[in-house]
């Protein structure tokens, strides 16, 4: 994607299995989603510890190959329903998403804004003038954003990925929201 972009945000949707992650170009009152990709942590017959560690690089060239200008995550701990959620993969999340956020804080030296699903799904809301409740009615509007791909496989169906991805993108666009105090209104191209 070409043109001047005045601050960029690489985002990231944390887990064990897949990482969404989107780079974020926001200038004046254009928000743009430069590029998008997932992660594929390792597993076989790794320790959690063992994966985590050999995810931590990819991230870490990420964020070399992007230089952005600020990291925001989903975060994790508010995102728990009743009766949804084991404590094994409460503890599995808490892991990899700690264990990310280190190497985020290690190559920039802050601390990743962390915005919860809520807040995410209600900055989008307000700012676009929509009602936005759910994590279907969030990857929606995401996937109207002229600069998003919706990847299929060979059978026309979305892709698993594209959707942790979308969810990376939706935590770039509520970070960009957040960070301007004055209400200004954005348009996504």
């Amino acid at each position: 994607m070409q043109g001047f972009f005045m601050f960029k945000i690489l985002s990231l949707d944390i887990s064990s299995t897949t990482i969404g992650w989107a780079l974020i170009g926001s200038s004046e009152d254009k928000i743009t989603v430069l590029e998008h990709g997932h992660i594929k942590p390792p597993k076989e017959g790794l320790s959690l510890a063992n994966r985590a560690l050999k995810t931590q690089p990819l991230i870490r060239d990420l964020i070399r190959k992007y230089n952005p200008d600020k990291i925001s995550v989903e975060d994790y701990v508010t995102k728990f329903s009743k009766g949804r959620s084991t404590a094994r993969t409460i503890v599995v999340l808490s892991v990899f998403n700690e264990a990310m956020t280190m190497v985020c804080i290690e190559e920039t030296k802050v601390d990743p804004d962390r915005l919860a699903v809520i807040s995410i799904r209600s900055l989008i809301s307000k700012s676009f003038g929509l009602k936005i409740t759910s994590k279907e009615e969030c990857f929606e509007f995401i996937k109207e954003i002229p600069s998003f791909t919706v990847k299929t496989n060979k059978k026309q169906n979305i892709k698993k990925e594209t959707f942790d991805e979308a969810d990376a993108v939706a935590v770039g666009i509520a970070t960009i929201i957040r960070s301007n105090d004055n209400g200004k209104k954005f348009i996504l191209q």
